[in-house]
């Protein structure tokens, strides 16, 4: 079986994540080359795994040896990145969310349909054991019929760089809840229909004169007529925050990780546990799954669990939600 060759661009955190995974995880993909506007940057990756580095995407793309690329640059880049990939026809897998606005995800969409290559968004949570277990079950009428969606999350400090920019980033909504956006569509097999959202700017100064909102709540209807609360926040003083729950008419599924499993400390004060400080301990193999299932949906002709519609739909939802937070009223969501 021949081996899809792999270019990774944008080496930031996830970038770097994702080339790692693709050099040594996954046996039907082979990591050609990696790219980054930092040429040290670059170079140093490229050496530190012994492939390639491009300093220039459009270079990248004309490698023949690379048959899809891994998009992990900062969300405002996206759309035309997409669009490029596309036209040298390379199958893509976009870290999310796809775009900063829905009319760029329109525009890369009838691209990438035009084009015929395979287009898969990167919200990792659907390849997570703990979230695949709440759909199996949920699925299998375990808790009967869904009625409501709950969820906390919770970032231990704010944005940095261009991602603290809400018109670069999508701000709270689309750059940090899209992730739970995309999980209520999923777990509940039903459309967000109508967002209700009180927020602020409570926490953070800076994330005040950027124009976005550290502190959110979101109340939320769905198109089967379950009912949902999403609670978002940029500070949390422990470490990452991450809960999601589904009750149903028969019994509720729980997802969460407030605590570090692995080590604890017993004094005469308590039992204390640390939180879980770095996102990608708690994330790394649902990577692994990720990056496995684009491969094997190239490989195979398959549609990706993920599509790009997907991602669009996210992008609705944070868009109807910044809606819902400057008109002060809920809004409806017509997809």
């Amino acid at each position: 079986m021949s081996k899809i060759g792999i270019g990774v661009v944008g080496l930031g955190r996830i970038g770097q994540l994702h080339a790692e995974i693709f050099h040594s995880r996954i046996p039907n993909a082979k990591l050609v080359a990696v790219s980054d506007v930092v040429e040290n940057l670059a170079k140093s990756i490229g050496a530190q795994l012994g492939v390639k580095y491009y300093t220039d995407y459009q270079q990248m793309l004309k490698d023949p040896e690379i048959d899809a690329v891994v998009i992990c640059t900062p969300t405002f880049l996206h759309k035309e990145m997409i669009i490029l990939a596309a036209e040298h026809g390379k199958h893509i897998l976009c870290e999310k969310p796809i775009t900063v606005t829905v009319k760029e995800a329109e525009e890369a969409l009838s691209k990438v349909a035009k084009s015929g290559v395979t287009l898969q968004i990167g919200y990792m949570r659907r390849f997570d054991y703990a979230y695949q277990q709440a759909k199996e079950k949920i699925k299998k009428g375990e808790i009967g019929k869904p009625i409501t969606y709950i969820a906390i999350a919770r970032d231990p400090a704010p944005p940095p760089g261009w991602a603290a920019d809400p018109k670069l980033s999508g701000g709270i909504f689309l750059d940090m809840l899209s992730h739970d956006f995309d999980m209520a569509r999923w777990l509940l097999e039903a459309e967000v229909e109508r967002v209700h959202v009180e927020g602020g700017a409570m926490i953070y100064e800076e994330i005040k004169e950027k124009g976005d909102l550290d502190v959110v709540t979101i109340n939320i209807k769905f198109t089967n007529g379950a009912i949902g609360h999403i609670h978002g926040s940029r500070k949390s003083a422990f470490g990452y925050d991450l809960r999601t729950e589904v009750l149903g008419t028969e019994g509720t599924v729980y997802v969460g990780y407030r605590q570090d499993p692995m080590f604890a400390i017993g004094t005469k004060q308590g039992l204390v546990y640390w939180g879980i400080k770095w996102f990608f301990k708690r994330f790394y193999d649902a990577y692994v799954e990720e990056d496995k299932h684009f491969i094997q949906c190239l490989l195979e002709e398959k549609t990706p669990l993920i599509t790009g519609e997907d991602g669009k739909k996210a992008v609705q939802i944070a868009e109807a939600a910044w809606k819902s937070y400057k008109e002060q009223k809920p809004i409806q969501i017509t997809y």
